[in-house]
This record gives structure tokens, sequence and C-alpha cells, in this order.
């Protein structure tokens, strides 16, 4: 029985490698076992680059012509992440991938195979990883094994070492067109009214789609938030949404992202690229004097949530950083709501 969640990722991700031709390109060089030793996937989190290198790996073990098929079941092994020869790094919510880690993984795959003769290696994101855990890593990628294949992924580029990224091939993951993002959505079961209305607003990133479908819209802690955030008027309602922050910081990147997504959503009906209905489920005093606001103000926010939350990828003090981040909001907001 074809895994479900390959069933419905499968032909979409295969549409959307039709559409990128960087993707085209290296998949059929994995079809013809050709194969370099490390790639590196770039782009916003959520445009499926997991997805993605799990395809390319399925396709050095799948067993039909037609790779990969999704059916076999060396593409099931690989998908639900039990082939033995694909290892996987990922970190544990808000900490970093220590170097012993890397260590361990860069040991199994110097070893046998256990079938076909390919190993491959996933770790996502490589900005995690903490610098001796990036210096390890660029050791195997200077002296490469006969076939072992890396497939990194980085959500910000600008945070991986120059030295790992100049030793990949680079592949570029970009927004999905409207239409796949919505054959996509359907495939996978969603309500036909609940995607024609998600569609719009993700801008092209399936993970928005499928955070705004499932996981915003049933958690009240992200509403809540998302409402305290976009309602500041004081500097007591400044510190409470910062001291809120502070204390749920495994969860404080889904928090900010929301809040950015509403941001965008308000750029994006300010500049006529969505219906105001865009903004009915944010908070009514933004909605009310979302008129007044700047399209430079709306910047200004976006790129503090976005330094905030590279920040807290960097490890840097958290405290001070979500501090930082409240009172460049409260700014903002209060020369609007005068």
């Amino acid at each position: 029985m074809q895994n479900q969640t390959y069933g419905t990722v499968l032909p979409s991700m295969m549409a959307y490698d039709r559409i990128n031709a960087g993707l085209r390109i290296v998949l059929e060089q994995f079809r013809r076992g050709g194969a370099n030793h490390a790639y590196l996937l770039t782009g916003a989190m959520g445009l499926g680059k997991r997805t993605f290198a799990k395809v390319l790996a399925s396709t050095l073990f799948c067993m039909s012509e037609d790779k990969p098929c999704g059916v076999c079941e060396a593409c099931r092994r690989v998908m639900s992440g039990n082939e033995p020869d694909v290892l996987e790094i990922y970190p544990e919510a808000g900490k970093q991938i220590p170097v012993d880690k890397v260590r361990e993984v860069i040991r199994t795959v110097s070893q046998h195979a256990f079938g076909t003769g390919y190993r491959v290696v996933l770790i996502e994101p490589v900005e995690k990883m903490n610098a001796a855990g990036q210096n390890a890593l660029l050791k195997s990628l200077e002296e490469p094994l006969s076939n072992v294949v890396f497939l990194l992924m980085t959500h910000e580029l600008s945070a991986t070492l120059g030295t790992i990224a100049s030793r990949c091939v680079r592949i570029k993951m970009s927004p999905w067109p409207d239409e796949l993002v919505q054959t996509a959505l359907l495939a996978k079961g969603y309500a036909e009214d609940a995607v024609q209305r998600t569609v719009p607003l993700c801008g092209g990133n399936i993970g928005t789609a499928l955070s705004l479908l499932e996981e915003d819209n049933n958690d009240e802690e992200i509403r809540s938030f998302v409402e305290a955030s976009l309602s500041l008027s004081s500097d007591a309602a400044a510190v409470a949404v910062s001291t809120r922050l502070k204390d749920a910081k495994d969860k404080s990147d889904k928090l900010l992202a929301a809040v950015e997504r509403a941001i965008h959503q308000t750029l994006l009906v300010k500049t006529g690229m969505l219906e105001e209905s865009a903004l009915e489920p944010l908070p009514a005093v933004w909605r009310q004097k979302s008129g007044s606001i700047s399209l430079q103000s709306l910047n200004t926010m976006l790129e503090a949530i976005f330094c905030a939350r590279r920040m807290r990828n960097a490890q840097v003090n958290w405290q001070s950083t979500v501090d930082q981040l409240m009172i460049k909001l409260l700014e903002e907001q209060t020369i609007w709501q005068q």
C-alpha cells in the first residue's frame, strides 16, 4: 500500500519539479546515477526542501524504471524514515545540532552500506549546527567518500559557512504557483472553500499554507499572541507581549512567523495584491487603522521580526532580542495610531 504522505506529496512535488528547471536537472542527474557528493537546498522554510531531498534520496534506492515511483518498498522506506542507508539530522526544539551527532553520522556513512551501495545524509537546517559541527561536516565535504551523498538544507543561506556552500551544488527552492498550491492542498483533503481563502495568503509557500489551514486556525495561543502584538498602545502592553514571547521560547518562531504573516498580508492589501477581506482575521484596531499604516512602517516591522528570528537561530541573547523587537513594534504602531 502506498505511503499516504508520499502519495499526496509526490505528484505535487513532481509538478513543481517541471516548473523549476534547477530541480528538474538535479532530479535527472539522480535518475541517471550521476549524483554529486553534496547538494545545498536553499529557500525559505516551508517551500518543500525536506520533501524534495527525500524525493532525491528515494530516486537512488527506487526499484522501478520510472524513478522515484513512490510505491515500491524502497521509496516507502526512504519517505517514512526507515531506510538504514539514509541518515537524517535535525535539531531538537530550540537547540543547535551538536558536533557529536554530526561526527556519529559521518562515522556511520564511512562504513559499508546496508543495501544498494548508496548512503545519503540529510541535514536541516545547516545553520543549526554549531561551529564545531560545521567544521566536522566541512572535512567530509572536502574529502568525499564514494557513493555518499549529502543533501543539506538551509533556510538562511547567509548563516551557512561559505566554505560549505562552495563545496555543494546549490538548488534554489522558489515559491510555488498558486494553482499548484491549490492542487496540493485539495489532494490532501482540505475543503475547497478553506483552500481558496488560504492560497492568496501563503505567498506560494506550501508550508505556510498548511500552517494556516491546520495549526494557526486551531491554536488559541497563536491567535491571541498575534492580536496582542498588533494592538500595542503602551509600554505596559509591549512588556506584557515581550514576557509572553520570552516564556514561550520553544514556540517563539511559530509565534513570530504568525505575526510576520499578518503584517505581510497587510502589505499585500496595501499594494493591491490582496482583497481587504484578507484582513478580517486580524485584530479590530489593526483593521481600523490599516489605511493609516505606511508601506515604510510595515516594511520596518517586517525587518524587525526577521532580525529577531535570525538572532534567535544564532543563539543571541533572547531577552535582549525580544525587548528590542517590542520597542520597534510599539514605536511603529504608536506613529499610525495617533
